[in-house]
Protein backbone atom coordinates (compact mmCIF):
# COMPACT_ATOMS: atom_id res chain seq x y z
CA UNK A 1 0.00 0.00 0.00
CA UNK A 2 1.25 3.32 -0.85
CA UNK A 3 2.10 6.26 1.59
CA UNK A 4 -0.39 9.28 0.68
CA UNK A 5 0.93 11.61 3.03
CA UNK A 6 -2.57 11.35 5.12
CA UNK A 7 -1.93 13.22 8.34
CA UNK A 8 -1.65 11.04 11.32
CA UNK A 9 -4.59 12.68 12.62
CA UNK A 10 -6.78 11.17 9.64
CA UNK A 11 -5.09 7.60 9.89
CA UNK A 12 -6.36 7.29 13.70
CA UNK A 13 -10.01 8.32 12.78
CA UNK A 14 -11.69 6.72 9.89
CA UNK A 15 -9.39 4.05 7.58
CA UNK A 16 -8.00 6.80 4.64
CA UNK A 17 -4.72 5.10 4.03
CA UNK A 18 -7.47 2.30 2.90
CA UNK A 19 -8.10 4.28 -0.37
CA UNK A 20 -4.06 3.62 -1.43
CA UNK A 21 -4.98 -0.16 -2.64
CA UNK A 22 -7.28 2.35 -5.36
CA UNK A 23 -4.07 3.83 -6.71
CA UNK A 24 -3.27 3.43 -10.43
CA UNK A 25 -0.14 0.09 -10.33
CA UNK A 26 -1.00 -1.04 -6.76
CA UNK A 27 -3.04 -3.78 -8.35
CA UNK A 28 -3.66 -5.59 -11.53
CA UNK A 29 -5.65 -3.35 -13.76
CA UNK A 30 -8.83 -6.15 -14.93
CA UNK A 31 -8.71 -8.81 -12.42
CA UNK A 32 -11.71 -8.85 -9.50
CA UNK A 33 -10.64 -7.56 -6.47
CA UNK A 34 -11.93 -8.24 -3.03
CA UNK A 35 -10.80 -6.32 0.00
CA UNK A 36 -11.61 -7.24 3.55
CA UNK A 37 -11.15 -5.47 6.73
CA UNK A 38 -8.55 -7.60 8.79
CA UNK A 39 -11.14 -7.25 11.69
CA UNK A 40 -13.39 -10.10 10.36
CA UNK A 41 -14.07 -13.54 10.60
CA UNK A 42 -14.93 -15.94 7.48
CA UNK A 43 -17.49 -18.05 8.33
CA UNK A 44 -17.90 -19.57 4.66
CA UNK A 45 -16.51 -20.04 1.21
CA UNK A 46 -16.14 -16.34 -0.12
CA UNK A 47 -16.65 -17.55 -3.72
CA UNK A 48 -19.91 -16.16 -4.20
CA UNK A 49 -18.34 -12.31 -3.70
CA UNK A 50 -16.31 -12.87 -6.88
CA UNK A 51 -18.98 -14.75 -8.79
CA UNK A 52 -20.95 -11.38 -8.47
CA UNK A 53 -18.54 -9.16 -9.17
CA UNK A 54 -17.55 -10.65 -12.10
CA UNK A 55 -21.09 -10.98 -13.48
CA UNK A 56 -21.85 -7.25 -12.64
CA UNK A 57 -19.00 -4.85 -13.00
CA UNK A 58 -18.82 -1.60 -10.48
CA UNK A 59 -18.39 -0.75 -6.73
CA UNK A 60 -19.29 -3.49 -4.72
CA UNK A 61 -19.29 -2.34 -0.65
CA UNK A 62 -21.15 -3.65 2.27
CA UNK A 63 -24.42 -1.40 2.87
CA UNK A 64 -23.88 0.33 6.12
CA UNK A 65 -26.16 -1.41 9.11
CA UNK A 66 -29.00 0.28 10.51
CA UNK A 67 -29.05 -0.08 14.09
CA UNK A 68 -30.91 -3.53 15.89
CA UNK A 69 -33.93 -1.80 16.52
CA UNK A 70 -34.13 -1.06 12.59
CA UNK A 71 -34.14 -4.75 12.01
CA UNK A 72 -37.68 -5.26 12.97
CA UNK A 73 -38.63 -3.38 9.50
CA UNK A 74 -38.20 -4.90 6.20
CA UNK A 75 -34.81 -4.17 4.93
CA UNK A 76 -36.78 -1.99 2.02
CA UNK A 77 -38.01 0.01 4.48
CA UNK A 78 -34.49 1.28 6.41
CA UNK A 79 -32.66 4.08 5.93
CA UNK A 80 -29.91 3.74 3.42
CA UNK A 81 -27.14 4.94 5.38
CA UNK A 82 -24.81 4.14 2.32
CA UNK A 83 -21.50 2.02 1.90
CA UNK A 84 -19.95 0.36 4.97
CA UNK A 85 -16.28 -0.26 3.94
CA UNK A 86 -15.02 -3.66 5.54
CA UNK A 87 -15.71 -5.25 2.64
CA UNK A 88 -15.21 -4.21 -1.00
CA UNK A 89 -14.88 -5.39 -4.59
CA UNK A 90 -14.02 -3.60 -7.56
CA UNK A 91 -11.40 -4.05 -10.99
CA UNK A 92 -8.60 -1.35 -10.08
CA UNK A 93 -8.79 -0.40 -13.91
CA UNK A 94 -11.93 1.45 -13.35
CA UNK A 95 -10.90 3.29 -10.23
CA UNK A 96 -8.52 5.72 -11.18
CA UNK A 97 -10.97 8.89 -10.80
CA UNK A 98 -12.28 8.08 -8.07
CA UNK A 99 -8.31 7.87 -6.58
CA UNK A 100 -7.81 10.96 -8.59
CA UNK A 101 -10.63 13.10 -6.93
CA UNK A 102 -9.47 11.98 -2.89
CA UNK A 103 -5.62 11.89 -3.64
CA UNK A 104 -5.70 15.18 -5.63
CA UNK A 105 -8.19 17.00 -3.11
CA UNK A 106 -6.98 15.20 0.41
CA UNK A 107 -7.74 18.31 2.58
CA UNK A 108 -11.23 19.21 0.74
CA UNK A 109 -12.13 14.97 1.67
CA UNK A 110 -10.96 15.36 5.30
CA UNK A 111 -13.11 18.43 5.86
CA UNK A 112 -16.15 17.28 4.23
CA UNK A 113 -16.19 13.51 5.31
CA UNK A 114 -15.90 12.05 8.87
CA UNK A 115 -14.51 9.02 7.48
CA UNK A 116 -13.71 6.92 4.08
CA UNK A 117 -16.65 5.10 3.44
CA UNK A 118 -18.83 8.51 3.87
CA UNK A 119 -16.63 9.86 0.91
CA UNK A 120 -16.89 6.33 -0.95
CA UNK A 121 -20.79 6.49 -0.61
CA UNK A 122 -20.80 10.36 -2.30
CA UNK A 123 -18.14 9.80 -5.42
CA UNK A 124 -17.54 5.95 -6.13
CA UNK A 125 -19.58 5.01 -9.10
CA UNK A 126 -22.07 2.28 -9.77
CA UNK A 127 -22.13 1.57 -6.33
CA UNK A 128 -23.67 -2.34 -6.27
CA UNK A 129 -24.80 -3.53 -2.38
CA UNK A 130 -23.49 -7.33 -1.65
CA UNK A 131 -26.46 -9.32 -0.61
CA UNK A 132 -27.91 -8.21 2.72
CA UNK A 133 -27.71 -11.77 4.26
CA UNK A 134 -23.98 -12.84 3.29
CA UNK A 135 -22.67 -10.64 6.26
CA UNK A 136 -23.36 -9.96 10.10
CA UNK A 137 -22.19 -7.38 12.24
CA UNK A 138 -21.17 -8.85 15.57
CA UNK A 139 -22.53 -5.59 17.14
CA UNK A 140 -25.73 -5.52 15.78
CA UNK A 141 -26.44 -8.73 14.83
CA UNK A 142 -25.12 -11.05 17.40
CA UNK A 143 -24.92 -8.31 20.73
CA UNK A 144 -28.36 -7.99 22.98
CA UNK A 145 -28.55 -5.09 24.56
CA UNK A 146 -28.23 -3.94 28.31
CA UNK A 147 -30.23 -5.84 30.34
CA UNK A 148 -31.32 -8.48 28.18
CA UNK A 149 -27.42 -9.11 27.95
CA UNK A 150 -27.48 -9.86 31.14
CA UNK A 151 -30.51 -12.53 31.34
CA UNK A 152 -28.86 -14.00 27.74
CA UNK A 153 -25.18 -13.67 28.00
CA UNK A 154 -24.20 -16.09 25.50
CA UNK A 155 -23.19 -14.62 21.98
CA UNK A 156 -24.40 -17.05 18.82
CA UNK A 157 -22.15 -17.41 16.06
CA UNK A 158 -24.50 -16.83 12.87
CA UNK A 159 -24.92 -19.72 11.10
CA UNK A 160 -25.65 -18.11 7.60
CA UNK A 161 -23.47 -15.68 6.96
CA UNK A 162 -20.80 -15.67 5.09
CA UNK A 163 -18.52 -12.74 6.76
CA UNK A 164 -18.80 -11.57 10.56
CA UNK A 165 -17.56 -8.08 10.58
CA UNK A 166 -16.57 -6.54 13.51
CA UNK A 167 -16.98 -2.67 13.49
CA UNK A 168 -16.14 -0.23 15.98
CA UNK A 169 -16.07 -1.95 19.63
CA UNK A 170 -15.16 -4.65 20.30
CA UNK A 171 -12.14 -5.97 17.83
CA UNK A 172 -12.01 -9.66 17.73
CA UNK A 173 -8.99 -9.28 19.96
CA UNK A 174 -11.10 -7.87 22.89
CA UNK A 175 -13.52 -10.74 23.09
CA UNK A 176 -10.74 -13.42 23.07
CA UNK A 177 -8.50 -13.78 26.01
CA UNK A 178 -9.44 -16.05 29.16
CA UNK A 179 -10.77 -14.13 32.21
CA UNK A 180 -13.52 -11.90 33.35
CA UNK A 181 -12.87 -8.40 31.83
CA UNK A 182 -15.72 -6.56 30.34
CA UNK A 183 -16.20 -5.65 26.53
CA UNK A 184 -18.08 -3.85 24.34
CA UNK A 185 -20.31 -0.31 24.40
CA UNK A 186 -21.77 0.95 27.47
CA UNK A 187 -25.45 -0.85 26.59
CA UNK A 188 -23.57 -3.63 24.50
CA UNK A 189 -21.27 -5.48 26.51
CA UNK A 190 -20.23 -8.82 27.56
CA UNK A 191 -17.38 -10.41 29.82
CA UNK A 192 -14.65 -12.71 28.98
CA UNK A 193 -14.22 -14.63 25.87
CA UNK A 194 -16.67 -15.39 22.90
CA UNK A 195 -16.48 -19.09 22.80
CA UNK A 196 -16.58 -19.68 18.74
CA UNK A 197 -14.14 -15.63 18.20
CA UNK A 198 -11.56 -17.19 20.57
CA UNK A 199 -11.63 -20.57 18.80
CA UNK A 200 -11.16 -19.64 15.41
CA UNK A 201 -8.06 -16.42 16.70
CA UNK A 202 -5.81 -19.54 17.80
CA UNK A 203 -7.23 -21.84 15.08
CA UNK A 204 -5.59 -19.54 12.52
CA UNK A 205 -2.83 -17.95 14.69
CA UNK A 206 -0.76 -20.76 16.07
CA UNK A 207 1.71 -18.47 17.22
CA UNK A 208 -0.38 -16.95 19.77
CA UNK A 209 -0.01 -17.99 23.32
CA UNK A 210 -2.20 -17.66 26.39
CA UNK A 211 0.29 -15.63 27.86
CA UNK A 212 0.03 -12.93 25.09
CA UNK A 213 -3.24 -12.86 24.65
CA UNK A 214 -3.98 -11.86 28.78
CA UNK A 215 -1.22 -9.10 28.26
CA UNK A 216 -3.49 -7.84 24.61
CA UNK A 217 -6.29 -8.06 26.99
CA UNK A 218 -4.77 -5.95 29.26
CA UNK A 219 -4.56 -2.48 26.82
CA UNK A 220 -8.51 -2.40 26.14
CA UNK A 221 -8.92 -3.12 30.06
CA UNK A 222 -6.35 -0.27 31.01
CA UNK A 223 -7.97 2.34 28.33
CA UNK A 224 -11.51 1.63 29.75
CA UNK A 225 -10.21 2.50 33.56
Amino acid sequence: MPDLGIPLEHQEKGCWPKLSILAPGVLPADEPTLYLDLDVLINQNLDGFFDRLEAKRGFHALREWNPTLWSLAPLAMRPDRGVQGSILGFYPGEQAELFRQFNEHQQECFDRFDLDQDFLTKNAEEVNYWPFAWTSSFKWHCLKYYPINQIFPKVKRPAKAKVIVFHGDPRPIDVVPQGNYRWGTQRKFGHGPVDWVRDYWLQYDSSWTEEETELEACVPAMMAA
